[in-house]
């Protein structure tokens, strides 16, 4: 039988500092859980930081405040140390550290975050300015909970199956990678006819080149047509607008005081991550989040696509990683991204060049956004499951078994 019990009476928060404790750094996501933050990246914390970082040792379900709404949270396999602003939280006697990982993971519960983080932003269009949830909070929502027999068996089942699923989430990713992989090798291969000493400085081909305003804007509450384009939008060659921060119509003119991007403009992020371009094909009000930089090209000289191209070729990419070696993070300065270098051959042989690595990236392109697609199916279908068997919609002892991913094909 599943009683409704508040979540401050199923685990404790713990407040353990790191002190000097040598332990190593874990990072939690909505993706990946509670992993070593060397995982992610070589980027590590300075040491000096790191003495009030709270403790988690492995069974310990740590809660990212920020991201809570997301799912940022999970339970952690491992001894190390998290940021002193996540919620380190350890589970008692009535509750299976594994079912609440679980729980916590699920829509249901990232609903019932939402819920109590009303009145602060609109979560559902990403505009939270403060999405942080407290501790009390978190712990009054009223959790399921069924016997402690009855949570295993739902949190077997569900580390089974959500496994079946990456492990096919990991193969479409892989698929993707090469795609893009090939697609940037037709694009290798075009510029292959024209030797590196013919390359100029990107300035030199560009009417404008247009760093962002490096502070956070102002988002709004409600759905506006300002937009906020942020690193996370620029992807393979696109500028995808589909997931954008709104603000209102003073922040947009304030923030786009150094240039109003338009369709055609080459979008570049010059940190985290460092070296994604993308061509915005919109005329949609919107602006440069942080860490972004324009480029308008100047079609006396060079089609806008080919500047495009420049950007996605591996040419680029070995002077971004110059640029990025040594650093903490790999960033690039305004100064060096006027000072990169592009292929830029005689403007009637353009159009032949642009047509051919138009040709020849399509079918690439058209496998990666099968990927994506397939990649957002498995995950709509993981999330469902999981929600279903923690709420109680079906009995997984009668589910084991059934295939979670039917109607997706194997890549």
């Amino acid at each position: 039988m599943t009683k409704e019990v508040l979540g401050k009476y199923l685990f404790r928060e713990m407040e353990v500092r790191a002190g000097v404790k040598d332990l190593p750094l874990l990072s939690v996501s909505r993706y990946h859980g509670v992993v070593p933050r060397s995982n992610l990246t070589d980027a590590l914390a300075r040491a000096e930081d790191l003495g009030n970082y709270k403790v988690c040792a492995p069974g310990d379900i740590v809660v990212n405040r920020m991201s809570a709404y997301q799912g940022a949270m999970g339970q952690s396999s491992f001894s190390g140390l998290v940021s002193p602003d996540y919620m380190v939280l350890r589970p008692g006697p009535l509750v299976y550290g594994r079912y609440l990982h679980h729980l916590f993971r699920s829509s249901w519960f990232a609903g019932e975050v939402v819920l109590r983080l009303r009145g602060i932003g609109s979560v559902n269009l990403g505009n939270v300015r403060t999405p942080r949830i407290n501790p009390d909070e978190f712990g009054a929502i009223p959790l399921p909970v069924p016997s402690l027999e009855e949570q295993r068996r739902i949190a077997d089942f569900l580390d089974a199956e959500t496994e079946r699923v990456d492990a096919l989430s990991q193969r479409f990713a892989r698929l993707g990678e090469l795609a893009v992989a090939r697609a940037r090798a037709v694009i290798d291969r075009a510029f292959s006819r024209f030797p590196h000493e013919s390359t100029v400085p990107v300035s030199s081909v560009c009417r404008a080149i247009v760093d962002c305003v490096n502070k956070t804007a102002r988002t709004s509450e409600a759905s506006t047509q300002f937009k906020m384009i942020r690193t996370s939008n620029i992807r393979d060659g696109r500028v995808d607008l589909t997931d954008c921060f709104s603000v209102e119509r003073e922040v947009f003119v304030e923030w786009n005081r150094r240039g109003v991007p338009r369709s055609g403009d080459v979008l570049l992020t010059r940190e985290a991550p460092l070296g994604q371009a993308g061509m915005l094909l919109s005329e949609a009000p919107v602006f440069l989040g942080q860490r972004i930089m324009l480029y308008r090209a100047d079609e006396r000289h060079m089609r806008p696509e080919l500047l495009l191209f420049n950007f996605l070729a591996s040419h680029m990419d070995r002077q971004f990683r110059l640029l990025g070696a040594g650093a903490l993070h790999e960033h690039m300065r305004v100064g060096d991204g006027l000072k990169l270098r592009v292929h830029c051959p005689p403007r009637p042989q353009q159009d032949a060049l642009v047509g051919e690595i138009e040709n020849g990236r399509e079918q690439s392109m058209r496998l990666s956004r099968l990927a994506d697609r397939q990649i957002a199916l498995l995950a709509e279908r993981r999330q469902a499951l999981i929600t279903a068997a923690v709420t109680g919609q079906f009995d997984v002892a009668t589910a084991s078994g059934r295939n979670v991913t039917d109607g997706v094909p194997t890549p």
